[in-house]
């Protein structure tokens, strides 16, 4: 039988509970649904009982999460900390996998591969020193057992495409290809890792006690050698790679002046740096490489004023004052910036600056935040207004426009749909931002155009690879709970699909076809729903 007749068996199946109810309690991996929900009650239980931390693979084919958990009893501990036994399950239906006990939802304790082949954790997690013991499952092996990678592990991070892993086991950094190795040690007195956007060099951070240094390493060992890692440099703060990985920024601690950090770059493979800026807090990478900006000039109390110049590290131009946060737009073509940071306020001046020669614009004040819509040509941001009254509103500022536009006041969170058709915003907010209204400005926006209400009471959502539903939660009034619901853009169809849920919720399935969810209550278990309405 081939995946694609499961799959759709699956679906079928599903999209037969609305309308057919089974009286019995449902239990784990039988793909029973239960009956008693006057709303909702769509969803079929993939796997019984309480259930915490639950996570869907990047491929959308299988679903994790936490039983039987219990908060670690040691002081300074985030309250939300919480240790457990790990299980996994197919979105599509089949008996959940115990995989380790003493797994944590902090993070760093599971990972899965980007290819969604393979997921990682840490078992028996020690809280005190932030270590446990790894192992690695194949997914898509049924029968398959995991293995463990290593007994005390603090620190572990897969390459790219999934194929490699880098793990740093009682301070000593290992690396080798997935599942199961060989995995040659590379270096002791190290903290953390991570590879070049092309799979190629592995760098690494040593621990402070041994000098902080930044070092970096083939991930391909020459043959008959074990391949001698290169310094870079020690002290070193933060460090960003070209996405082409032709290059990398990073910082070194200014020896003169405490608490501020020199930018250095240096290029692969030769990794020989050189000093470009100082006071650096902030710096970056166009999507496309062609540019880096950083601030410079900046001392503990001041940010640095902001430069962009070409990514081999000249000098370029100064395109703002006292800048705290930057970005690229997506298609590389503009920069986005806070300027004349205010710290105590926690907000600036929204700068945008098309390139490579435009000239800098202004169009926000008091802005906290911003985000760039996926095709580059928008920018939103909110600005906080003091007169009539105090109001967080939504801008859009559209590159090249000689201003921004009001979107709406009042909002509490915001982004782009996928294909930059709309912005959307919770606005109308009431319970302290637990239900609001869910609205969109279609794009590019209109003289007279208003933005559309697409749902309304609603605390969390999330939008479908095609940008068309929306899975959307409400928080409720009679518990601690949320409903599940899903949202045709085009039909305007709404649809609840369970009530009692926890966050969050997740598309999964090919297409984005299904809905999966933690619901509590009197048939408490992971839980599985169409995601149409």
């Amino acid at each position: 039988m081939s995946r694609r007749t499961v799959v759709a068996g699956a679906l079928m199946a599903l999209a037969l509970v609305g309308c057919k109810r089974g009286d019995e309690k449902g239990s784990g991996g039988k793909g029973s649904a239960r009956a008693g929900a006057v709303v909702g009650g769509v969803g079929t239980m993939l796997a019984e009982g309480p259930a915490e931390d639950l996570r869907v693979t990047e491929d959308g084919q299988f679903a994790t999460f936490l039983r039987k958990t219990h908060k670690p009893i040691v002081e300074g501990i985030p309250p939300q900390m919480r240790l457990g036994e790990l299980y996994v399950v197919p979105v599509t239906g089949g008996v959940p996998r115990k995989l380790g006990d003493g797994v944590t939802n902090y993070p760093g304790g599971l990972l899965t591969t980007p290819d969604s082949k393979h997921v990682l954790f840490l078992t028996g997690y020690n809280v005190a020193n932030q270590s446990g013991a790894l192992h690695v499952l194949a997914l898509h092996e049924p029968t398959a057992e995991p293995q463990k990678l290593g007994e005390s592990v603090t620190y572990f991070l897969p390459s790219p495409d999934g194929s490699k892993l880098a793990f740093v086991d009682g301070g000593v950094l290992k690396l080798g290809p997935l599942p199961a190795g060989p995995f040659r040690q590379v270096a002791g007195e190290v903290s953390t890792a991570g590879f070049s956007p092309d799979g190629v060099t592995l760098f690494f951070k040593r621990k402070l006690a041994a000098a902080g240094g930044l070092l970096a390493v083939p991930v391909e060992a020459p043959q008959g050698k074990a391949g001698e890692p290169l310094k870079l440099a020690d002290q070193v703060g933060d460090y960003v790679l070209s996405p082409d990985s032709k290059r990398v920024a990073y910082q070194v601690r200014n020896p003169s002046v405490p608490g501020t950090y020199d930018l250095y770059l240096a290029e692969l493979p030769e990794l020989k740096g050189r000093k470009v800026a100082s006071g650096t807090t902030v710096f970056g990478f166009s999507p496309d490489s062609k540019w880096l900006a950083r601030n410079d000039g900046g001392k503990p109390e001041v940010m640095g004023d902001l430069y962009v110049g070409p990514a081999s590290g000249e000098p370029g131009r100064k395109v703002g004052e006292r800048v705290k946060d930057l970005a690229f737009s997506p298609d590389s073509q503009a920069l986005a910036f806070l300027a004349k940071y205010d710290q105590p306020a926690g907000a600036g001046l929204m700068g945008v600056v098309a390139l490579p020669d435009g000239e800098p614009k202004l169009v926000g004040s008091r802005v906290p935040n911003f985000t760039w819509g996926s095709d580059g040509k928008y920018v939103a941001f909110l600005s906080r207004f003091l007169k009539p009254i105090y109001s967080v509103d939504l801008m859009l500022y559209q590159v090249g426009a000689e201003k921004a536009q009001k979107a709406q006041p009042g909002v509490f969170g915001y982004g782009f749909t996928k294909e930059n058709s709309a912005l959307v915003f919770r606005a109308g907010c009431i319970r302290e931002g637990r239900a609001c209204d869910f609205k969109a400005l279609p794009l590019p926006p209109t003289a007279d155009a208003q933005p559309a209400t697409w749902l309304q009471g609603i605390y969390s959502y999330k939008l479908s690879e095609d940008g068309n539903r929306i899975l959307a939660t409400s928080a409720r009034m009679d518990s601690d709970t949320y409903d599940v619901a899903v949202y045709d853009v085009k039909t305007q169809a709404r649809k609840t699909l369970d009530q009692g849920a926890q966050l969050p919720a997740y598309f999964a399935g090919p297409n984005d076809s299904l809905a999966v969810y933690v619901l509590k209550g009197t048939n408490p278990g992971v839980y599985v729903a169409p995601a149409q309405p």
